[in-house]
C-alpha cells in the first residue's frame, strides 16, 4: 500500500479512535466491553498487552495484543479486524513515557483473506495522542497465518482463545453495583454484597473460558527495541480510528 510517512494522521489513546486527518472525535478506552460506546465497536477495544522472551531464542521478545474480546467459541475463523484501525505497539526505551519507537498494525478487506500490514518497529514522526501510520513492509501477511514482513521479524494476526482468567459472577457477588447491562446482571439487591471473598483455590470460575479475542503477536531482536546499552522497555499498545 503506498502511502507516504505522513499521509494518514490519527487521533489516538489508549482503546482510542482513528480518524481522517482534520477530523477530531472523542478518544476511548475500555477493556472487554465495559461501556456501550467500545461494545459497539469491538474492534477498538483492547483488551490485554504481553511481553516475554522468545521460547526459541534467548535473543528475541516476542509482543502480543489482544482486542476485540468475547467472540463466542467456534467464531473465532468468521471474527476479522477492523480494517479503518491502527493498533500499535508503542515502546519507550529511554524511561520517560514517551513512545520511541512503535510497531504497526494495519488491515484491509475482510474475511478469510483479510491482509494484514505490519510497520516498525520505527520512530514515530509524532508522539502521544496524535499519531501518524507509518509506510508498511512490502510484504503483507494473511489473517490467521503466520508470516514474516522483513527476515527478523515473524508475526502472526488472527483468533486465540482470550488468556484472562477472571471469575466474573464472584466478582458481581463481591461488588455487585458494578454489574452493568453491558456486562452482567447482579445476583441481587445492588447495593449490598452477596459475598465478602473470593472462592476457594481450585473453585474458581473462568467466565472467559468459551471466548476468543483476536491478537497481534510480534516475535523480533531484542536489540531492535532496546539498541545499544539501553536493557529496560516499557510497553503500551493503541488503537485508533
Amino acid at each position: 500500500m503506498a502511502l507516504s510517512r505522513k499521509q494518514i494522521l490519527l487521533l489516538t489513546a489508549a482503546g482510542a479512535a482513528l480518524i481522517p486527518a482534520g477530523l477530531v472525535m472523542k478518544a476511548r478506552g475500555s477493556d472487554h466491553a465495559d461501556t456501550p460506546a467500545i461494545a459497539a465497536q469491538p474492534g477498538t477495544d483492547l483488551t490485554d498487552v504481553f511481553i516475554f522472551p522468545s521460547p526459541s531464542d534467548s535473543t528475541k521478545v516476542v509482543l502480543a495484543m489482544d482486542v476485540h474480546p468475547l467472540i463466542p467459541g467456534g467464531g473465532g475463523s468468521s471474527t476479522t479486524f477492523d480494517p479503518s484501525v491502527l493498533y500499535q505497539f508503542k515502546i519507550d526505551n529511554t524511561g520517560d513515557n514517551i513512545e520511541d519507537l512503535v510497531i504497526q498494525a494495519r488491515f484491509t478487506g475482510t474475511g478469510s483473506t483479510q491482509q494484514v500490514m505490519i510497520a516498525g518497529p520505527a520512530k514515530p514522526d509524532r508522539t502521544g495522542t496524535v499519531t501518524t501510520a507509518l509506510q508498511p513492509y512490502v510484504t503483507t501477511g494473511v489473517i490467521n497465518h503466520g508470516f514474516t514482513p522483513s527476515p527478523e521479524i515473524k508475526v502472526f494476526a488472527g483468533a486465540r482463545e482470550d488468556p484472562f482468567f477472571f471469575d466474573l459472577n464472584q466478582f458481581f457477588t463481591i461488588f455487585p453495583d458494578r454489574a452493568t447491562p453491558i456486562n452482567g446482571v447482579p445476583v441481587s439487591n445492588p447495593n449490598v454484597p452477596q459475598a465478602t471473598s473470593w472462592r476457594a483455590p481450585g473453585a474458581a470460575q473462568d467466565f472467559l473460558a468459551p471466548y476468543n479475542v483476536l491478537s497481534i503477536v510480534v516475535e523480533l531482536p531484542k536489540a531492535l527495541l532496546a539498541p545499544g546499552t539501553n536493557k529496560k522497555i516499557h510497553v503500551w499498545c493503541t488503537t485508533s480510528k
